[in-house]
């Protein structure tokens, strides 16, 4: 039923949509991301730039706001919006986005993302036609043109991106899911305005999507992925981060979702068995160097 729709569908431009799109530094890939929308967007659409680049007269980012007074002067669909500090997280991003929505679909493009031909028309027209869907999730190819994620499931406790490293021209269809990445998705208006709480994590270093995910389909809306709009996501530039404390705020993120969502027992569980596994190893270890010590201390005093 899904690839029968996924065949036939067409918006044709008829349902007006808000696109999203945060700019935080990199402003090359913000300007290739607005570049991409105005390109390759089928759909009227209201364009809505929330930047919360730090201000400075030296840094380059910080001339986003003159190429937008420039960009207005062609295009009237466009709001701006300049917030003077970064947004401590990404729901304080969405709920400030959602107030100047003007249609009942909201796209979420990353600055990181750029969105290929016609990506919303079949979206928008399945969420139109089944009213029960609040999300959904699109298509994100790596630069290298494999397939990113493709919708999220579970294993366990763990989150994963169903089709990672997929060829690119895979799951092109429809298929319903636990979760979607929002770095770029279709949110129904209805079904997020004042679901998104914030405060609950810390900020761009995973979960908080998912767990908005969560969120969503615990009020009683379905999740989809659409394979037929695609992006390319140039994953972790803006606010991506390696270092050590960053990888410990995504495991407390992590520890607030289990806890939130049912998951705690078992992750507990797995990390109880992991630990006595590792304890296991390492009393093996320390016997395997005090025999290894006697043997050479015997050997010694032979001598």
């Amino acid at each position: 039923m899904r690839q029968g729709y996924v065949k036939t569908m067409q918006n044709k431009g008829e349902i007006p949509i808000d696109i999203m799109v945060p700019a935080h530094g990199r402003l090359d890939l913000t300007l290739r991301c607005i570049r991409a929308i105005y390109d390759n967007t089928a759909s009227p659409f209201h364009l809505i730039i929330m930047d919360d680049t730090p201000l400075g007269s030296e840094d380059p980012d910080a001339l986003l706001g003159e190429y937008i007074r420039r960009l207005k002067k062609k295009h009237d669909n466009i709001t701006y919006l300049r917030h003077n500090k970064p947004y401590k997280c990404g729901n304080e991003f969405f709920n400030e986005g959602l107030k100047h929505c003007k249609h009942e679909f909201v796209a979420v493009v990353m600055n990181s993302v750029s969105v290929e031909p016609d990506w919303e028309q079949v979206a928008t027209g399945f969420m139109r036609d089944t009213p029960d869907v609040g999300i959904i999730g699109f298509k994100t190819l790596l630069p290298s043109g494999t397939i990113e994620s493709a919708g999220i499931t579970m294993m366990g406790f763990t989150p994963m991106d169903i089709g990672r490293d997929f060829s690119g021209y895979k799951l092109s269809s429809m298929h319903e899911c636990i979760a979607v990445a929002w770095a770029f998705a279709l949110l129904r208006k209805e079904a997020v305005v004042g679901n998104l709480e914030e405060n609950l994590f810390h900020g761009f270093v995973g979960w908080d999507d998912i767990d908005n995910s969560f969120t969503v389909r615990s009020k009683g809306w379905k999740i989809f992925y659409c394979g037929l709009g695609v992006g390319i996501h140039e994953a972790r530039t803006t606010r991506g981060d390696d270092t050590i404390e960053a990888m410990q705020k995504n495991r407390e993120n992590a520890e607030v979702f289990y806890k939130r969502w049912g998951y705690w027992d078992l992750y507990q569980k797995a990390n109880k068995t992991d630990s006595i596994h590792l304890k296991s190893k390492i009393a093996e270890e320390i016997r395997g160097l005090a025999l290894s010590l006697r043997s050479h201390r015997s050997k010694v005093c032979q001598q």
